[in-house]
């Protein structure tokens, strides 16, 4: 760097090492499964790109201010447009897939998705910022070789990662309401849960279906403001989707008998699901259903049941 306050040699240390670790904070909350979209590898090559450029513009931004080159910053600018930019077409694409799911996200949920998407996009821009601040502090004022340095930033780059994650961190359904096994009976046509009218099925083999390969829960709110949460259709709607994800659902798109489905109980206050997997594990689907992540928008809709808590 010509006419630079800072050497070389320095910019070129402190701008590699902020850009590793920025992609490497990236790593500390990615979480990719063969049941998400996109799956291995293609999640995992994206990501290291998008990291990749985030902590570059991280990475150049302390020292583009310390020459006082404040038209650097508009790279910002232009990396939040990028970032938005890659949240709007994950967006697009779950929901051009979420039209021939068996069981689909919902609106809602895919909103959830695209949004945290983007945010965690800056996890890497941040922490290299952060690295690469501490990094050339550390080098000019006390002249601290490139190991020490090196330490020192990688220090701040993993904090920096661990509060990103600690914040993007989502509360889950078992953090609110209990899932219990719930039955499954017939009353002539009517399917139940718990005593609760799911739906008509008219033949006999679907109903011998649901009754031998059928399981059901209901979820249970700890409180009335937890109901209005979980009685939101939404959420209601990322519940089937991530027992279908991980248990799969034994029918084809031709038998509207077999349904995936919620029902709510007035009375009590809860949520019952009947459901026909392709694995039949009743812990693992209360498990599932207990790890399904809280949707934002649940959270206010029906906020009038946690005004009556009150």
């Amino acid at each position: 760097m010509k006419d630079s306050l800072l050497n070389d040699v320095l910019f070129r240390r402190a701008f590699i090492v902020s850009m590793i670790i920025g992609i490497l904070a990236r790593f500390i909350v990615l979480r990719i499964n063969n049941k998400q979209y996109p799956s291995r590898p293609q999640d995992y090559l994206e990501q290291i790109i998008m990291s990749g450029l985030a902590a570059s513009l991280g990475a150049i931004a302390f020292p583009a201010l310390i020459d006082k080159e404040f038209s650097a910053l508009t790279f910002f600018a232009v990396a939040i447009q990028q970032f938005q930019g890659v949240a709007s077409q994950e967006r697009i694409t779950l929901k051009n897939i979420d039209e021939n799911e068996i069981v689909p996200k919902g609106a809602a949920y895919i909103e959830e998705i695209a949004s945290t998407y983007e945010v965690r996009s800056y996890i890497s821009l941040f922490a290299s910022l952060g690295a690469s601040v501490v990094y050339i502090f550390l080098a000019r004022r006390y002249n601290l070789g490139v190991l020490l340095c090196t330490i020192a930033a990688t220090v701040v780059g993993v904090i920096i990662g661990l509060i990103f994650r600690r914040y993007l961190r989502r509360n889950s359904l078992g953090d609110i309401a209990d899932v219990v096994e719930a039955k499954i009976t017939f009353e002539e046509s009517a399917l139940l849960v718990n005593e609760v009218f799911i739906t008509n099925i008219g033949l006999e083999d679907t109903k011998n279906k649901y009754i031998k390969d059928g399981l059901a829960i209901e979820i249970v709110p700890k409180n009335l403001g937890d109901f209005g949460i979980i009685n939101d259709l939404g959420q209601r709607e990322a519940i089937l989707h991530n027992i279908y994800l991980h248990l799969g659902i034994n029918k084809d798109v031709d038998e509207p008998d077999i349904v995936a489905i919620s029902k709510t109980d007035l009375n009590k206050n809860t949520v019952v699901i009947p459901f026909i997997p392709v694995l039949k594990d009743i812990e693992l689907m209360k498990e599932v259903v207990k790890s399904t992540p809280i949707i934002e928008a649940s959270k206010n809709k029906q906020s009038a049941y946690r005004s009556k808590t009150s």
